[in-house]
């Protein structure tokens, strides 16, 4: 058996992202991704056992990223109103930041049976765990998880998508749209 180098592995994860960001999941074959990461089809084979294997990991292990940079913004002693706006601008921050990463992870959140496989709500507990601290405390509505991540964001997602052809207003509308979120928030 061969060994595994994590170089090789990486290259593999990250030519695949590029790949399906530029050709889709199905125009991403295990011979292209190969090809794109410098290695034979084979050595793809000793770090997964099928492409579906491999997209799924790498899906996880992305959606997984996301939201470990937003929970490392929240602070027990944060006000709620401080934790809406450093989710909201924390996610807006991400999809710039890391934006092959943010893009592919939308990309795979509309592929259903990735979607089944992959559950976002289950890579964000720990955020969700942060939020629901303030629920309890009486500072936050109650609502559900899907609901939140929903208003949360959705609104972000279309934000950071559309940032090109708001020529500027960037911080003016995530501004607003905080001020939105507290509103219908906070109690």
């Amino acid at each position: 058996m061969r060994l595994k180098d994590e170089d090789k592995q990486r290259r593999i994860r990250e030519a695949m992202v590029r790949l399906i960001l530029r050709e889709g999941i199905d125009g991403a074959s295990v011979s292209k991704i190969a090809r794109e990461a410098g290695v034979s089809p084979a050595t793809i084979y000793v770090y997964y056992d099928s492409k579906e294997a491999m997209l799924s990991e790498v899906f996880r292990d992305c959606a997984h990223q996301s939201y470990r940079y937003l929970t490392e913004r929240l602070s027990p002693d944060m006000s709620a109103g401080a934790a809406i706006e450093a989710v909201v601008r924390g996610y807006y921050d991400f999809s710039t930041e890391h934006e092959d990463v943010f893009s592919f992870v939308e990309q795979c959140s509309r592929c259903p049976t990735l979607a089944s496989q992959v559950c976002e709500q289950d890579c964000s507990c720990d955020l969700f765990s942060s939020i629901h601290a303030y629920q309890r405390r009486g500072e936050l509505r109650q609502c559900s998880d899907w609901t939140l991540g929903a208003m949360l964001f959705s609104p972000v997602r279309f934000l950071a998508m559309n940032r090109q052809a708001m020529a500027g207003e960037s911080e003016a509308h995530l501004r607003e749209l905080v001020e939105l979120l507290q509103t219908l928030l906070l109690l």
